[in-house]
């Protein structure tokens, strides 16, 4: 629950592997519109090759609202692998990137402050060996980065992304990453167990490829002081794989429909020229405090917060407070005030709410709209701009 939840501010965080940009011949403007599409605060990414990989990325894809950090160096073709683009009008990073040795590819530890709520993010940015008979190398990259990690303070929100190559739940590595014996621990967002490695029981899970979609690389893990609630808390349910509809196993993402980008298949089109990975990514607010007595005392009432972001195209997230057990209608409405879409409608116990609208099957124009919270005798309304 969020007690500052006027005070919260939403973050997210993308990983992509970009498939050796430049040296692949990658479209810029392919990545482009898949990075304008998803709207990341924070976009680490993998596999960035040859010296000025790093700068002709934020000039070529990113939007003049987004800096970039110093790429990091590795052992194998012209070594430039792994760097962050943020928007430096809500971060401030604390680079360079700190390195951890490992084999064959050293880990990048980045740094963030959030401007307003002065929450520390540190972000690890891994790309383990690949192959399954490498798992022995992915296992020993991971000890080094538990290693680093149990160093942390035990108030230290941390998370790790990128391309770790782990094909099953059962691998040292990944059950290194996991193992809640000692500090420094990761939880998976999605918790799932199994062999990830072209398993149609994992098809919602897979980030690989975009040509044919059937196994699971890229991930998102999280400490234990972002999985609990104040400070930076992860928004439940808000992971993603951009592309993956859960229906294209073992299929190319532009095979058929896609429900992602049912109205514009040149979507599709982008992922599979851009590379051979899905982008993933999920959201987070910082700012946020667990004293229940103090929510109480700043949010007596109900409250409904502008969308975030806004203009939006896709998804967007709404929050709300409530402060008593209430019945709870959202719904959105278009500007001559009929009825688009019912989002909630149950009894909720009070807190602070998140919910994520995605406009994927609404067939929205670009418009105005709006959204009314309704909780007992409480109603009210904020206005949001779709703009494809």
């Amino acid at each position: 629950m969020g007690g500052n939840v006027f005070c919260q501010h939403h973050v997210r965080v993308a990983s992509y592997n970009v498939k050796q940009f430049p040296a692949n011949n990658n479209s810029s403007a392919d990545l482009k519109k898949i990075i304008a599409l998803i709207k990341p605060t924070i976009l680490l990414t993998v596999e960035l090759d040859g010296s000025n990989a790093v700068s002709q990325f934020l000039n070529e894809v990113m939007s003049p609202k987004y800096k970039a950090s110093t790429e990091v160096n590795i052992k194998w073709g012209t070594g430039n692998e792994c760097a962050v683009f943020y928007i430096d009008s809500l971060l401030s990073y604390l680079g360079p990137a700190k390195m951890i040795a490992s084999d064959p590819r050293p880990i990048a530890e980045f740094k963030f402050v959030h401007k307003v709520t002065n929450d520390t993010l540190t972000l690890f940015g891994v790309h383990l060996k690949a192959y399954p008979e490498d798992s022995t190398r992915r296992s020993n990259s991971v000890t080094d980065l538990r290693n680093r990690t149990k160093l942390l303070n035990s108030k230290s929100n941390f998370i790790v992304c990128g391309d770790f190559n782990i094909f099953s739940s059962n691998e040292s590595a990944f059950q290194k990453l996991i193992d809640k014996t000692s500090a420094g621990y990761f939880y998976d967002l999605l918790n799932i167990r199994g062999n990830w490695n072209n398993n149609s029981l994992f098809a919602s899970a897979s980030t690989y490829s975009s040509s044919l979609l059937n196994t699971r690389l890229d991930m998102i893990l999280i400490s234990q002081t972002v999985k609990d609630p104040g400070g930076i808390s992860y928004v439940d349910g808000s992971f993603k794989i951009f592309g993956n509809d859960e229906n294209h196993f073992n299929k190319a993402v532009t095979s058929g429909t896609n429900s992602w980008f049912p109205a514009d298949p040149s979507v599709g089109i982008s992922l599979r020229n851009a590379s051979d990975h899905l982008p993933i990514y999920a959201d987070f607010n910082f700012g946020v405090t667990n004293d229940v007595a103090r929510e109480q005392n700043i949010s007596p009432g109900f409250a409904l917060m502008q969308n975030y972001p806004n203009p939006f195209n896709g998804e967007t997230v709404i929050n709300y407070w409530l402060s008593a057990i209430s019945f709870v209608t959202l719904k959105v409405y278009d500007v001559v005030g009929r009825e688009i879409s019912t989002l909630v409608n149950e009894l909720k116990p009070p807190g602070s709410y998140n919910f994520q609208l995605t406009t994927y099957g609404l067939q929205l124009t670009s418009g105005v709209y709006f959204y009314r919270l309704t909780a007992g005798n409480f109603s009210t309304t904020q206005k949001m701009i779709f703009m494809k």
